[in-house]
């Protein structure tokens, strides 16, 4: 990938990234390296390598995925008008399941057409707010070693590693 961006010379730079990134499925960061040269015109940072990383499990299994806002809002609306105030609610994500408790499930269900954008925006800032704390956890426990890398970027070892090696 250095060389791609004429910085094959760095050794420093090089080492930095070797070592930030050792923890990877090898498999897994040449796929997200060769995506990344596909689309930067610059050399990625780490972070950019990790999320892109995250980015193709996410292709393989729906669950490491983390939601959009709109996916979020829309499986919200859509559990309110299915369970309203009498069923739990399912949720797809722990993010979604914060964001909802943060603003109140019942004020939700009793939401009025004209307060909905509102509540979306609220809703947002509440999700998005949950979806950083989550990423933080995560890097927090990967740099503590309390969780491999492949857990870290939402991958457990065996057929899933399987299923990248077949992702062309």
């Amino acid at each position: 990938m250095f060389a791609a961006y004429d910085k094959a010379n760095n050794d420093k730079q090089l080492a930095a990234y070797s070592m930030a990134l050792k923890d990877i499925p090898e498999e897994l960061l040449m796929k997200a390296c060769h995506k990344l040269l596909l689309e930067n015109k610059f050399l990625p940072a780490i972070a950019e390598i990790v999320q892109a990383c995250r980015s193709l499990v996410g292709c393989i299994d729906e669950n490491k995925r983390e939601r959009t806002w709109a996916e979020a809002w829309k499986e919200i609306m859509e559990q309110v008008r299915i369970c309203g105030l009498y069923e739990k609610p399912k949720w797809s994500t722990p993010e979604i399941a914060a964001a909802v408790k943060s603003y109140g499930y019942t004020d939700l269900c009793s939401l009025q057409k004209d307060e909905q954008q509102t509540a979306s925006a609220q809703c947002r800032r509440f999700y998005e707010d949950a979806c950083k704390k989550k990423n933080e956890t995560d890097v927090n426990n990967f740099v503590l070693k309390r969780i491999t890398g492949a857990e870290m970027i939402g991958l457990l070892p065996g057929e899933k590693m399987k299923q990248i090696q077949v992702v062309k």
